[in-house]
């Protein structure tokens, strides 16, 4: 009945979309509505998404690779030293316009000292707005890094850092890294509303925001004079039709309601894979799906509770029931695709005799846990709802009995982030670099955990300063053994990454760490 309701609440959006279309409109079926259109606050595969057509960084990754381009910086150097970096800025960048904005000049370097200021400064009025700094500042540690960031000239700036850090031009090719508009802030700070930031977006990249209609549809606009020009063919039109239901999206795309769907479960794949009108993107999983522990809660915050908690999962039952052939057992929280992973960590074996032994030395039982499911498709989760079933099942086998909680997926996110949560399922999609994932950990970074451990934090510090890549994967490697031992996550499963679209799609290219990007895919 829920699935029926789905469609038929869908109905009216789909017949706005169908009639609107023109034949370059190019329409994604996403699984979720951003909680925030401010790139620095985001921390969420659904956000990111929707920031890719809007914004630009200063460097970008080759489609489908891990090698760095220029983007908004033609060209970079480094010092002998490795602590200043010198980004030569591109010309002739032109800004969006927006309902109540129009640009004046073009992209300079006043917009980086804009978007790092706000990156780096908890005392601006920007930052003061938002509900906190941004995960991955805090996870990079750039709070401590980076020691000035100056104007060179017009298109010229310089970046100095307060250690040596081989993460650094990589992490500038992240969303939260996204250029924006100085000209607009300077704008929303005289009128007092600082905030707009995150509801107004003014990008440079190869689209405009449109409008958006929460858990509906967001609708974004071709950029008439986006700077790589011709590079990239583009369709006229951009429109993500939010589709909660994973067999609903996979239906829609059967019946060429939408081009691209994301994300679909195992099943749904299995049957989009017999229909020679759909064609599957695929990359390697670069992921990890995890139960978050909240280290903040009395029970949870042991580390004998944690331990008992996480041998009671039968984790390879999860896989083979939730994930199917698209998973793998996870061993560590860095993904096993990830040049960093150590393949030599063995996870403690499903044992609920012990699992039960540990929580009665611990006298904790009878135990009460709120355990908060994801209520959306993932590559690193596939089914939330179920994967949570299997553990209250688990779980009560030893003595623990686990309410099942569950929220639409953006306040999901901003409660687990205001720590309301006992255990919740979450996950990460990571990329070629580990920073980003180990990162994930550190004190002071939203994981769910809200564990701190200097000893883990010392690793991934000396990991960044660490040049050479064998001496980064020891280290590394010491840091995902901590984090085992501790356990503030339980890793459950490494997702394959696969998205169905339309056999007509041309040049849609999936990332490794699952980005979509639009620009170059035109619908037929």
């Amino acid at each position: 009945m829920r699935r029926f309701a789905a469609v038929l609440l869908a109905l009216p959006m789909l017949a706005a979309l169908s009639t609107s279309r023109a034949d370059t409109t190019l329409r994604f079926c996403t699984a979720g509505s951003p909680k925030t259109f401010d790139p620095a606050m985001t921390d969420s595969g659904i956000d990111h998404v929707a920031h890719l057509p809007i914004f630009s960084n200063l460097i970008e990754v080759r489609r489908g690779t891990d090698e760095l381009i220029p983007g908004l910086a033609t060209s970079w150097s480094v010092s002998p030293d490795g602590l200043a970096y010198t980004f030569d800025l591109r010309r002739g960048v032109s800004w969006h316009t927006a309902e109540g904005f129009k640009p004046t000049r073009e992209f300079n370097a006043d917009d980086v000292l804009f978007t790092f200021g706000r990156l780096l400064s908890r005392d601006s009025a920007f930052a003061k707005a938002a509900p906190s700094v941004s995960p991955y500042v805090v996870s990079f540690g750039w709070e401590k890094l980076i020691r000035k960031v100056e104007k060179l000239g017009d298109h010229q700036l310089r970046i100095t850092l307060a250690e040596r850090d081989a993460s650094f031009l990589s992490a500038l090719s992240f969303a939260f890294t996204m250029i924006q508009s100085a000209e607009l802030g300077a704008q929303l700070l005289k009128a007092g509303t600082p905030q707009r930031i995150a509801q107004m977006p003014v990008g440079t990249g190869p689209f405009q925001f449109k409008s958006f209609r929460q858990d509906s549809v967001i609708r974004y606009v071709k950029h008439p004079t986006w700077w790589r020009k011709d590079e990239r063919p583009r369709a006229d039109q951009l429109v993500f039709a939010v589709t909660t239901d994973a067999s609903v999206r996979a239906q829609r795309l059967k019946r060429d309601e939408c081009d691209i769907a994301a994300p679909v479960g195992p099943a749904e794949l299995d049957e989009l894979k017999k229909d020679p009108a759909i064609k599957l993107a695929t990359a390697p999983g670069m992921n990890v799906g995890i139960l978050a522990y909240n280290t903040q809660r009395p029970a949870t915050a042991r580390l004998e509770v944690r331990q008992a908690l996480d041998m009671a999962i039968d984790k390879a039952a999860i896989v083979r029931t939730v994930y199917g052939d698209a998973g793998t057992l996870a061993s560590s929280p860095i993904p096993a695709a990830n040049w960093a992973h150590d393949a030599t960590i063995k996870p403690a074996p499903y044992d609920p005799a012990k699992a039960r032994a540990l929580l009665q030395k611990a006298g904790v039982l009878p135990l009460n846990l709120t355990l908060w499911a994801m209520p959306v498709v993932r590559a690193y989760n596939p089914n939330g709802q179920r994967m949570a079933q299997m553990i209250q099942s688990d779980w009560a086998k030893v003595g623990v009995t686990a309410r099942i909680v569950t929220y639409e997926w953006g306040e999901y996110l901003r409660r687990i982030d205001a720590g309301e949560h006992d255990a919740a399922l979450s996950g990460w999609m990571g990329d070629p670099e580990p920073a980003n994932t180990a990162g994930q950990l550190a004190c002071g970074a939203a994981s769910g955990s809200f564990w701190c451990n200097p000893a883990y934090d010392k690793l991934l510090a000396e990991a960044r300063q660490a040049l050479k890549q064998e001496d980064r994967k020891l280290l590394y490697a010491k840091a995902q053994r901590l984090a085992m031992e501790q356990l503030p996550w339980t890793p459950i499963a490494y997702g394959r990454l696969a998205v169905p679209e339309r056999a007509a799609v041309k040049g849609f290219v999936l990332d490794l760490d699952g980005g979509m990007y639009f620009d170059g895919v035109l619908p037929r």
